[in-house]
């Protein structure tokens, strides 16, 4: 099972876009230290599924964006409303029911 995993690439930029022959190669590299560019690992994706594949890049970037933009108001909200994020001790809360009592 643990062959069907894919290898990870970690990427800050895309250094190069070609096409030759009906595909498109991106060129994944990261910034160097000394501002040089090192390639990482090259995508090669047919034309016609170019636009497929940018098209759910875009997608899943926009929804991500949305969910971390609506934590971020949850969180906000909380604040205002002066709610503790984190809520009680189970043990204060177990004292406070004994005092009642």
């Amino acid at each position: 099972m643990a062959e069907d995993v894919p290898e990870e690439y970690f990427a800050d930029l895309i250094s190069n876009v070609s096409h030759a022959n009906g595909v498109f190669r991106l060129t994944f590299a990261q910034q160097e230290v000394d501002n040089t560019v090192r390639p990482v690992v090259r995508v090669l994706l047919p034309a016609n599924q170019l636009q497929n594949a940018v098209r759910s890049i875009t997608g899943a970037a926009t929804e991500i964006r949305e969910k971390v933009q609506a934590q971020m108001d949850e969180q906000a909200d909380g604040v205002e409303a002066g709610d503790d994020a984190m809520g009680e001790p189970a043990a204060e809360d177990a004292k406070e029911t004994k005092k009642k009592k």
